[in-house]
């Protein structure tokens, strides 16, 4: 597989919505979104996700198809285990997933790292597991501050791509998808991050990517996530590295969404300036 030139890449948006909103909520989202994205005149091209809770997800599917957005729109699980069954309280399983329809599974969330444990190990068994059921992976990867502050970030973050991915092949590449989230830069508190930081590490994410896949690992999309609103997107769409973003809180309301997607595509030349 040659590298695509970043022109030729597909573009990558959406939002992980947490512990928040109810099915109601979330469909009525997704039924709110479909004529922002027609009046803005997004292009077809352009791949966008939302997460929402588990609970969510079957009326977000539903509500998806009922919205015509089911060939624009993947919808996401936060979490899922690598096995396909057993005695494992309060998790859910691949096959969970994909019976209701689900696209995409994000893993490694910081939240997920930092808050409840999860080690690169148990993402090592649950990354391949994803895709080799077919669905999207959206592996995220991100340091500290303290690790930012000792200058060990882009070691961290390539260590945890390199355990997530170890026996992942190129047959899945097409599935992949990997979020650079810095820790200290997400959330309520976060500290917005400057093109350069995002660069010092996402250059060193490619070369890993690359290290292990070959050429293909130059296609595999890196989504970067962190305090990013509308007044900074376009510092980071236009990174040579950069395929798309993973927004917080900004995009959890359509209307925010609506906006920070469209301050991008205007900073990428996808759309014009005036549309509205």
């Amino acid at each position: 597989m040659q590298p695509l030139a970043r022109d030729k890449r597909p573009f990558h948006f959406g939002t992980n919505f947490k512990m928040n909103q109810t099915p109601a909520e979330t469909a009525r989202f997704l039924a709110d979104l479909a004529p922002r994205l027609n009046q803005n005149r997004v292009p077809e091209t352009v791949r966008l996700f939302v997460i929402p809770p588990f609970t969510s997800l079957p009326m977000a599917i539903a509500a998806r198809e009922t919205a015509g957005l089911t060939s624009r729109v993947w919808i996401g699980a936060q979490n899922v285990h690598w096995a396909t069954e057993g005695a494992y309280t309060g998790e859910i399983s691949v096959p969970m997933l994909t019976s209701i329809g689900v696209d995409l599974v994000l893993l490694g969330h910081a939240e997920r790292r930092g808050l409840f444990g999860e080690t690169d190990e148990a993402l090592a068994k649950k990354v391949p597991a994803a895709l080799v059921a077919g669905l999207q992976v959206l592996l995220c990867v991100g340091e500290t501050a303290e690790e930012k502050a000792f200058g060990v970030g882009p070691e961290t973050v390539t260590r945890q791509l390199k355990i997530a991915l170890h026996d992942v092949g190129n047959e899945a590449l097409s599935r992949l998808l990997i979020g650079y989230e810095p820790v200290w830069s997400i959330g309520a508190g976060g500290t917005p991050a400057r093109p350069q930081d995002v660069m010092e590490t996402v250059v060193p994410l490619r070369h890993a990517l690359t290290e292990k896949f070959g050429a293909a690992g130059q296609n595999v999309p890196i989504l970067y996530g962190g305090s990013v609103a509308p007044d900074n997107c376009g510092d980071f769409v236009t990174l040579e590295e950069i395929d798309g973003l993973f927004v917080g809180r900004a995009a959890w309301q359509v209307e925010g969404f609506e906006r920070v997607l469209q301050a991008a595509l205007v900073a990428r030349g996808d759309i014009r300036g005036d549309a509205d």
